[in-house]
């Protein structure tokens, strides 16, 4: 063997060698690729060849409480292409043609057909009809697809509150944005594959997912007290010269929102679907203000009803400022300070009060802090912590200056007024249903805390009712025939940005609940940038009456003649009347509020609460003569003592939870703390 065989030899088996280790490691790394990286690539190839669009799916609807749509979605067609199959296949003219009957522009629509794209819109959620014409050219790469739009068929009704779906079927405000989860339903997805350069892959078909409708709400808003609410307030934004103004309407046991009206003197912005100030602005609530004043003073036992407070004849210094009223008063009790409304008479209460005192009663009513009302965007208030206040601004604190509230933190706060002392969340929303009619989920009232207990409530109804009827009444012409009214008056000076008031501009304003007796509506009127003499006697007051009124036509509530010294939301202690209660008393009493049947007996019993509504249960405890001490929202599911137990105490302890026990006997209230540690 010569030496050059043998260098050839060896260059083989380098070369082999090389081209072993070479495929060796090719071999590796396939194996690793499919092994660890295969469904990363796999994924990464199909979204660089897979297109997608996303289309509107069809809203749910929102409706009122009596099942008047407020919010539809009505079906549209929208016109797509797949541009190099237009190009490739329509001559020019049949291009125009189509323009023609979208009613486009020939270069308008040659732009988007010469985009570097495998999929363009021509048209988007025009007429059905307009659509069919397209299609019916006959054009290939040219084709439509449903999608719905939304509108509402009452107009601008409640815009605020029901808000507004933008063009691509998002929620942008109001209920449309607060449960645009559930009522946008599934999204509908337009699909289709192409090549790394956007070309068509073998004129791959379009492939479109059945949509899936969204919930259904079903709201506890009232469309004719709605309407009649905005048409009332409209009248008086224009007729007073106020820029705008809010009106709310509320079942003060429940929570519900029956209306929520916002009325702009701006044509721009008359019915702003993006914008709510019944909950998004905060304003200082001026003499409304005392109402909370004197439940708190009363709860804290820093006055007494038939205390003399002098109020200096109208004028009174205090930390080198001047404090007014607009009346000169002598010496007045705390039914005279509400009635006429005085500043210095509230003034020292706050005074007597104290700082840490004051501000904690104002947090009990939920000043400063958000009702949790189900709408977006809520406004807390405005409220500084106590160490902050000085002496003048304790006593202007008092008559509600220097002190932020949203109209919907201050109707919630009577309304604890209303229905014996307990802070209840809002809600606008009663219920929501599937698109098979399956119930989502179901609003049931919920009681956030108490504020007062319900004799000073009750005090607090009775002084608040001569504001109304009392010869010197700030509100006389918020009275409504048939029915005692109970409420308060305010106005109070505008925030100059600039620092300290505007001296011409106010805001009216007046709250009150009907029939005082038995409050079934809370009603709060707020007129904004009113001129100077415009008080919320004058001008907020009679759109309460007129709302009252109408409102109360619509549920048919009918007016009690029940005489004025025994009417009571919750009487303080238990009454004996002569002739004591049969422990008969004591039997189921109808889940809806009727009262059980009353016979004679020696010894009280407890009456039966069980499945009771809140309502229901503060109706037995009237007409029985017992308090209440109530914990959670919706159903009565235990209390103590039991139905039948003699009554030695002068209050009922009751559990309230929005689901009922399908069986069994009530838990106890030891057994439901218990339950409530567990978890």
């Amino acid at each position: 063997m010569n030496g050059a065989f043998k260098q050839r030899r060896a260059r083989v088996g380098t070369l082999t060698v090389a081209m072993a280790f070479l495929f060796a490691l090719l071999v590796a790394r396939l194996a690793v690729l499919v092994a660890f990286d295969g469904p990363r690539l796999s994924s990464l190839a199909r979204s660089e060849h897979t297109g997608e669009v996303a289309l509107a799916a069809i809203r749910g609807p929102i409706v009122d409480r009596a099942g008047e749509p407020l919010a539809l979605s009505a079906e549209t067609r929208s016109v797509y292409a797949r541009p190099h199959r237009v190009l490739d296949a329509a001559p020019a003219a049949e291009r125009a043609k189509l323009a023609a009957t979208l009613g486009m522009a020939d270069r308008e629509i040659e732009s988007r057909l010469r985009k570097p794209a495998p999929f363009v819109w021509l048209a988007r959620r025009v007429p059905v009809d307009r659509a069919q014409a397209a299609e019916a050219l006959g054009l290939e790469g040219v084709g439509a697809v449903s999608e719905y739009k939304r509108f509402y068929p009452e107009s601008n009704l409640a815009s605020a509150v029901v808000g507004l779906a933008g063009m691509d079927g998002q929620g942008l405000s109001g209920l449309e944005l607060e449960y645009d989860r559930i009522v946008r339903g599934a999204p509908v997805e337009l699909s289709f594959y192409h090549d790394a350069l956007g070309h068509p892959i073998l004129d791959s078909p379009l492939e479109l997912k059945a949509p899936a409708p969204g919930a259904r709400l079903e709201l506890t808003i009232d469309a004719s007290i709605q309407s009649l609410a905005e048409t009332e307030l409209a009248q008086e934004v224009e007729s007073s010269g106020a820029n705008h103004g809010s009106a709310i309407v509320l079942d003060p046991f429940s929570g519900e929102v029956l209306a929520m009206a916002n009325v702009s003197a701006d044509p721009s912005a008359v019915h702003d679907r993006l914008h709510n100030p019944a909950v998004q602005d905060a304003f200082e609530p001026g003499s409304t203000m005392k109402g909370i004043l004197a439940s708190i003073a009363l709860a804290d036992h820093a006055i007494d009803p038939n205390r003399q407070i002098y109020c200096e004849n109208g004028k009174w210094t205090v930390d080198r400022r001047t404090i007014h009223d607009d009346s000169r008063h002598g010496y007045l009790d705390l039914g005279g300070i509400i009635e006429v409304s005085s500043n210095i008479g509230a003034a020292k209460i706050a005074l007597s009060l104290g700082a840490d005192r004051f501000y904690r009663g104002l947090r009990a009513f939920g000043v400063g802090s958000r009702t949790g009302i189900d709408l977006p965007g809520e406004a807390a208030g405005l409220i500084l912590p106590p160490a902050t206040w000085r002496e003048i601004d304790l006593a202007n604190h008092g008559f509600g200056q220097g002190v932020g509230v949203t109209p919907i933190q201050l109707a919630v706060a009577y309304a604890a007024i209303a229905n014996g002392g307990l802070v209840v969340r809002p809600h606008v929303v009663n219920a929501a249903y599937d698109a098979d009619g399956r119930v989502i989920f179901r609003h049931t009232p919920q009681v956030m805390r108490r504020a007062v207990a319900p004799e000073v409530a009750h005090e607090m109804n009775n002084l608040l009712r001569n504001v109304v009827n009392g010869a010197s009444g700030t509100g006389r012409r918020a009275r409504v025939d048939g029915f005692a009214v109970a409420g308060k008056t305010g106005t109070a000076q505008m925030v100059n940005p600039a620092g300290g008031y505007y001296q011409n501009r106010h805001v009216a304003s007046f709250v009150g609940f009907l029939p005082a007796d038995d409050p079934r509506l809370l009603i709060l009127v707020v007129l904004y940038d009113v001129g100077h003499g415009h008080f919320g006697g004058l001008y907020a007051a009679p759109v309460f009456s007129q709302i009252a009124a109408g409102a109360l036509r619509d549920l048919n509530i009918t007016s009690q003649e029940q005489p004025y010294d025994v009417a009571s939301l919750i009487p303080a202690v238990l009454k004996t009347r002569g002739s004591a209660r049969d422990s008969d008393a004591a039997a189921m009493p109808d889940p809806d509020g009727a009262i059980p049947a009353l016979t004679g007996s020696s010894t009280p019993a407890a009456p039966n609460f069980t499945a009771m509504s809140l309502r229901g249960a503060l109706k037995v405890a009237r007409t029985l003569g017992v308090n209440l001490e109530v914990r959670g929202g919706g159903y009565v599911v235990a209390q103590q003592p039991p139905p039948g137990a003699p009554l030695t105490h002068a209050s009922i302890k009751l559990v309230l939870a929005p689901i009922l026990a399908d069986s069994g006997d009530p838990p106890t209230i030891a057994a439901q703390a218990a339950a409530g540690r567990s978890r």
